[in-house]
């Protein structure tokens, strides 16, 4: 007869745990919830020390066989692993090999879900280790940052100022001024009208005209991408949340090298672990590697877009002044750049300044230089870690 010790359930296991721990490490007892039976399926006592327990052999009351029955009794029935005790063992989980190599010799319950997805329930008020694995990083790329043409166009000139001299490198100190109305559209106005022949100190006070440039006004360039005023972070990062509890193994299995490990409640896997990131290879029983950390956040992120103020514009108007309040009598026309000073022509002595007109002949908008979108900031990560599990069994045929 060959003995086994089962849990009732694996169900029954799960509810029968009851942790207990120091440093946030839980620690499985489920001796006295075992339930062991005999190869005929009938439940009987449990023999062992705490976490090695098995069914008791027929015999472990006290041998009162002889002849063929004892031989038999010393054969069969109590053959096979021996516990602690010396009473036959069999282990009610898995029989794993142990780590080493700078991995974590006693196998781990781990948890591995996608960040986002629903959590598995603890085994333990407190993980002996939680972190992130499987981590993928955001494309460290930022937009090129361009920037809009600006909004603007020429304003024509509103400041004219008859002379009483002829044009002259240094203007004449008294001047009588025929300006034009303010944001002036360029359509015929009387207004500040000078009439013929006045005098001034020296002379008539209109002997010739001079009319400041054309400006160009134009808004601050828009940069594009529009971005908020500190940027815009990268994407944050994929990756995979990791629970480890700790587990309490029933004992060695056959050979002594093994130790036997109770079956990982669903959702859980067994996995070694090394807390380093010197880059050792998993054992070859543990081939299923995960890397990560305990701190895994991307600070990075892509400046704002900044825009130069405009520059460069240009424009171009012709203006022109009257004899007649009615702009029916062309006096003189000047054509006057937005990027050359003021212009003057001459006009006979005591001539009347009766009206004026202007219009824009053409207008080059200016451009702004594009800066910002420079990658700031770094990838945080600390306590490295590498988990090597077990590649699932398949079933028993």
């Amino acid at each position: 007869m060959r003995a086994i010790a089962v849990a009732s359930s694996l169900g029954s296991i799960l509810a029968a745990l009851v942790w207990a721990g120091a440093a946030g490490c839980g620690t499985i007892y489920l001796d006295d919830y075992t339930v062991c039976r005999d190869d005929a399926g009938t439940q009987v006592p449990c023999c062992g020390p705490a976490g090695n327990k098995f069914p008791c052999p027929p015999d472990a009351g006290g041998d009162a066989d002889d002849g063929d029955d004892a031989e038999a009794d010393a054969g069969d029935d109590d053959g096979g692993p021996v516990g602690p005790d010396g009473s036959a063992f069999v282990c009610p989980g898995e029989c794993v090999p142990q780590g080493g190599g700078g991995f974590s010799e006693q196998p781990l319950f781990v948890a591995m879900r996608a960040e986002g997805q629903p959590p598995l329930p603890p085994l333990a008020p407190n993980p002996a280790w939680q972190g992130w694995v499987d981590v993928q990083f955001a494309e460290a790329v930022c937009p090129m940052c361009t920037c809009a043409a600006p909004v603007g166009g020429c304003v024509l000139p509103v400041s004219w100022n008859a002379n009483p001299a002829a044009c002259q490198p240094i203007p004449a100190p008294n001047v009588t001024p025929f300006n034009a109305p303010a944001a002036w559209d360029g359509t015929c106005t009387a207004a500040n009208a000078i009439p013929a022949g006045i005098m001034c100190a020296n002379g008539p006070c209109v002997q010739s005209v001079t009319v400041e440039p054309p400006m160009v006004i134009e808004e601050a360039c828009v940069p594009a991408p529009d971005m908020a005023p500190g940027g815009e972070p990268l994407p944050q990062p994929t990756r995979t949340e990791v629970l480890v509890y700790s587990t309490t193994p029933f004992g060695p299995c056959e050979g002594g090298i093994d130790q036997c490990i109770v079956t990982p409640p669903a959702g859980y896997k067994l996995c070694i672990a090394r807390y380093d990131d010197d880059g050792y290879s998993c054992p070859p029983d543990w081939p299923e590697r995960h890397e990560g950390w305990k701190q895994v956040e991307d600070g990075r992120s892509c400046g704002s877009c900044k825009c130069s103020a405009p520059a460069g514009g240009q424009c171009t108007a012709r203006v022109k002044a009257y004899l007649d309040a009615a702009c029916g009598q062309e006096l003189t026309s000047m054509i006057l750049p937005s990027d050359e000073p003021s212009k003057c022509n001459d006009l006979f002595s005591g001539a009347p300044l009766g009206s004026k007109t202007a219009e824009v002949l053409s207008y080059q908008p200016g451009t702004c230089q594009p800066s910002g979108g420079e990658l700031v900031g770094q990838i945080v990560t600390n306590e490295p870690a590498v988990f090597c599990c077990r590649t699932p069994l398949p079933p028993v045929p």
